[in-house]
């Protein structure tokens, strides 16, 4: 586990999942003119300490998305149709 990476385990109505390098790998780019796109969650954390953390339902904020990684757009019909005008790593 790296430094910067405290997750050892990340747990859902009891069922733990092992975290290790597997779930942080690089992120691939589909293309030039791809669109990437994700969805983001967000989680309360009660105790960043406890290195033991709940991602079920009672504890989520929010998630947003569907959106473009590389341009930042949110999905749309027309923006799916165009070319991605953004890039993975920007200068």
């Amino acid at each position: 586990m790296s430094k910067g990476n405290r997750i050892s385990q990340l747990r859902d109505t009891g069922i733990k999942v092992r975290v290790d390098n597997k779930h942080h790998k690089p992120i691939e780019d589909p293309g030039p003119g791809k669109h990437f796109w994700i969805l983001t969650g967000l989680w309360r954390v009660a105790n960043p300490t406890s290195n033991n953390f709940m991602l079920d339902a009672e504890n989520l904020v929010t998630v947003d998305g569907p959106g473009c990684y590389k341009c930042e757009g949110l999905y749309t019909d027309e923006l799916a149709a165009q070319s991605c005008k953004g890039s993975m790593f920007p200068l």
